[in-house]
């Protein structure tokens, strides 16, 4: 009985941590799609505004627990604004 809560608590942690690193590379995504239309186009500043919120999402989502674990073990770096 032990093991399998055992087994079932690495297993939550696990899918845990799962869903925090894909919320980060989903951010991570947004922040690199924002910044290609940035460099298309540097004089549009809706694009800039828009750029800007993605960063500030996803360097608020790198700082906030557990995210900020699973960041430093996956090699996810804060993005610099605009």
């Amino acid at each position: 009985m032990q093991v399998l809560l055992t087994v079932g608590i690495f297993a939550g942690v696990a899918l845990w941590l799962f869903i925090v690193l894909r919320r980060l590379a989903v951010l991570r995504t947004q922040v690199k799609l924002a910044w290609a239309k940035l460099e298309a186009d540097q004089s549009n500043d809706a694009i800039k505004t828009i750029y800007n919120k993605h960063v500030d999402l996803y360097n608020a989502t790198l700082e906030e627990f557990p995210a900020n674990l699973v960041s430093m073990m996956a090699g996810f770096k804060a993005a610099k604004r605009f």
